[in-house]
């Protein structure tokens, strides 16, 4: 089977290998990935991992074997999940993030190839009413999904979010859904912008008129919860704690490499309820409703499909630029 893997950093080779059988696991054929900036600094060294490492976090494909269970037979079009439980490595130091998780792509083997195994627990019946473009924002509806629930959000609350990525919006969507008000906030105006064309009516830079434009929406309130998004940028992760009123929750949502520093003091004296949201698997079947029953409108974000043969020049053009946060970038292995 063809494989395409990191090395090194700038550093990405096709191979072949030889898709081997692994007993409990059902074969699975891998027909489209979707590539982002996390790929992206990942192939540019801007990220940690270990070489070699086949990159690829979002992925579906079709069960191409018949030893499975009648729930997904051969020819179900499926989800292949993005985090999965960490296995016992005895006395092996692990990676970062792997004392729970593992990132496929970033601390294990991605999807980027033409065939995987896995286990059924590990990956998810997609429906005729969910596309394969769709699919492949499932992941972060449901994280979205489970980050809004953490907060146990009440109707009319003013939410901040800070980082208005991919996983933002939806956080912001959901948050509507529930009646709630979202303040998006992000250094990036064309992603502002961007949301606000979908409905996140409260946004605002992330500088020095943040604390004033705060007051004016919430009437001279701190937020009633905060959400923090680490992959939406280099925003300051204290930030949560200091637009929050006391007494409420706030969640970091999402697994980062990158090491966040909080002062726990502040949070403490604001009695603040802190949640680490890191994986949104357990949601899965919700985001599938979500977009099966049109609860979310994915119309505005556009999919752009490419051969495996043009990953490499991707992966560069993703790293090096500021891409807008509605283009979605699709590698196509069939």
């Amino acid at each position: 089977m063809n494989v395409w893997k990191l090395t090194a950093a700038n550093t990405l080779v096709k191979c072949e290998e030889d898709a081997v059988p692994v007993p409990g696991k059902r074969r699975v054929r891998v027909t489209k990935v979707l590539v982002n900036r996390a790929d992206a600094l990942l192939y540019l060294g801007k990220e940690k991992t270990r070489y070699p490492i086949i990159p690829g976090r979002y992925a579906v494909g079709i069960v191409s074997d018949e030893s499975g269970s009648a729930q997904i037979p051969k020819g179900a079009r499926v989800l292949l999940h993005s985090y999965l439980p960490a296995e016992d490595t005895g006395t092996e130091p692990k990676n970062f993030a792997e004392d729970d998780f593992r990132i496929c792509g970033q601390t294990s083997d991605g999807f980027l190839r033409d065939f995987v195994y896995v286990r059924e627990e590990e990956m998810t019946v997609l429906p005729d009413a969910v596309n394969d473009e769709k699919a492949l924002l499932l992941s972060f509806i449901a994280l979205a999904q489970a980050t809004v629930d953490a907060l146990d959000v009440r109707r009319g609350e003013h939410i901040a979010v800070i980082g208005a990525n991919i996983l933002g919006i939806f956080v912001s969507r959901l948050l509507i859904y529930r009646q709630a008000a979202p303040i998006l906030i992000d250094a990036r105006r064309d992603r502002l912008d961007f949301a606000r064309s979908r409905g996140v009516y409260y946004t605002s830079p992330a500088d020095e008129t943040l604390f004033p434009m705060l007051g004016e929406i919430t009437g001279g309130r701190l937020a009633d919860g905060a959400v923090f998004i680490p992959s939406a940028g280099k925003h300051d992760p204290a930030l949560p704690v200091s637009v929050c009123a006391p007494g409420k929750h706030i969640a970091y949502c999402g697994l980062n490499p990158d090491d966040l520093t909080l002062d726990l003091g502040k949070a403490i004296r604001k009695q603040l309820t802190v949640h680490g949201v890191p994986d949104g698997t357990d949601y899965l079947e919700t985001a599938i409703n979500l977009i099966a029953n049109k609860t979310l409108d994915l119309s505005a974000f556009r999919f752009t499909t490419y051969p495996a043969d043009a990953l490499k020049e991707l992966l560069g053009e993703l790293g090096g630029s500021l891409v807008p946060v509605s283009e979605i970038s699709v590698i196509n292995l069939v």
